[in-house]
């Protein structure tokens, strides 16, 4: 019979995710010193960041965020170079977490009592037919 091993038996013992486990920590090392370095709002809407080759990739939470980290992104790039970290450009990206949002049913507004005898005692005083028969329609819309 074999006995179950802990998850933590395998995340330690290949290879491959051992580089993986290293380049994770790596990137969060990064993460922490860019963070640092930005001023107190922006700090909490940098989600991430990726180091590809002299280019780091910050990714932050809406375009509002990141047009202020663009701007910011000169002074970033000097600060990390001053702290040994290799960087020549920067991009920043907007990371859409659920691109999918359940759509919000829309609630149907009525008209009060008074609103629709007002709509449709105007109706009655109207000459053109098509405007009278929407004006009826709607003062149908009554609350009830």
């Amino acid at each position: 019979m074999i006995k179950p091993r802990p998850i933590n038996t395998f995340m330690r013992s290949g290879p491959v995710l051992r580089e993986l486990r290293n380049h994770l920590k790596t990137q969060e090392k990064l993460l922490a010193l860019t963070r640092s370095l930005l001023p107190t709002p922006l700090d909490q809407h940098c989600i991430s960041v990726q180091q590809h080759y002299s280019s780091l990739i910050i990714h932050t939470n809406s375009s509002a965020w990141a047009s202020r980290l663009r701007y910011f992104s000169r002074d970033l790039r000097t600060k990390l170079q001053d702290k040994g970290v290799q960087v020549q450009k920067i991009e920043v990206r907007v990371l859409i977490n659920n691109p999918q949002k359940a759509r919000s049913t829309r609630r149907a507004h009525h008209l009060s009592q008074a609103n629709a005898k007002l709509i449709e005692s105007t109706a009655d005083d109207i000459q053109d037919a098509d405007l009278r028969a929407a004006l009826k329609r709607l003062s149908k819309h009554r609350a009830t």
